[in-house]
This record gives C-alpha cells, structure tokens and sequence, in this order.
C-alpha cells in the first residue's frame, strides 16, 4: 500500500516564502479605520455651546452632563463636563450630525481597547460664563420709560395746541 502524500505540504512550503499579508501591529504603526469609517468619538468642548442636541438625539443614551459652579469663577459661572460611554455607543454618528458647532466628531480610531470602564470614556469640560447683570433694575426701566411716554405725551400735546393756534389764526384771517 502507498502512503497518500500530504496534499498540502506544496502549498504550506510555499506560504513559508512569501511575504505575510498581515499587518504586523505591534512592531509598526496601528492600523486605522477606512474612510468615512465611525470610530472613537472626538469631542472638543471649546466649540461645544452646551445645546444639548447631541443627548436629544443620542439613542442609546450614552452621554452625560453634569453641571457645578464654576470653582474661582464670578457667581452664575457653570463647570459643565459631558462624558461619553463607548460602551454604549451605537457610533450612528447622530450627535456628530447634529452638532451645529461641530465639537463632536467620529475618528476612524478603530483600536478601542482596555481594562477598566475608564478606557472607554471621552469627556471634556468648559466654563460657561454667566450672562451679564443688566445695567438698570426693572423699577428704574419702568420709571424710564414712564418719563419717555410723558415727554411724548407732551409733545403731542405741544403740537396739536400749535396746530390749533395756526388754525385760530387763519380763521381770524379769513374773517375779516
């Protein structure tokens, strides 16, 4: 009886010769996504306006903000900090899509990997100064503006008394 050759020795001899088609990873650099691919969320709380559009329309619910004054700040000044869980995230790329001002984008950051729940989170913080005190109270605006209707009052008043003196005199006129 004849012993079968192994019919893939050609073919692993062969592949022991040629190059490998896998990229080699850790010795070189890490691969990234293709194009338009939708990876790790970038956000950039420079640009962020704090609108909250981004959490209206985020299925899964997976950002947070959280809102404290501002340490050192002027009274009214909020620390806002929005905090992203990759875990949760779908990568749909709807709160990139609705960020008017463009602070959250989709890298194409493919290598997402870690040991603690912390690995997974993108966050970043801004102050958000308070609008600025108006310069009158309301009574002082209610007052002003109480002076402004009487000094128009009687400026109406002013001239319909001159139009009525010019229409005096001109009947006077006439009548002689």
């Amino acid at each position: 009886m004849k012993l079968p050759i192994l019919p893939y020795l050609p073919q692993a001899l062969a592949n022991l010769l040629k190059k490998p088609v896998t990229e080699a990873f850790p010795a070189g650099p890490a691969p990234t996504g293709a194009e338009n691919y939708r990876g790790r969320i970038a956000y950039d709380p420079t640009l962020c306006v704090n609108c909250g559009m981004c959490m209206k329309v985020c299925a899964p619910q997976c950002m947070a903000r959280t809102q404290k004054p501002a340490p050192g700040g002027e009274p009214g000044d909020m620390e806002i900090t929005f905090t992203f869980d990759m875990t949760s995230c779908t990568f749909c790329g709807l709160c990139a899509d609705f960020c008017a001002r463009k602070a959250i984008t989709l890298t194409t950051d493919c290598m997402m990997t870690g040991t603690k729940k912390e690995d997974f989170l993108v966050s970043g913080t801004f102050i958000k100064k308070a609008p600025p005190k108006p310069k009158f109270t309301p009574e002082q605006l209610a007052a002003m503006k109480a002076a402004a209707e009487a000094k128009k009052a009687a400026a109406a008043a002013a001239a319909a008394k001159a139009a009525d003196g010019d229409g005096t005199s001109a009947a006077a006129t006439t009548g002689q």
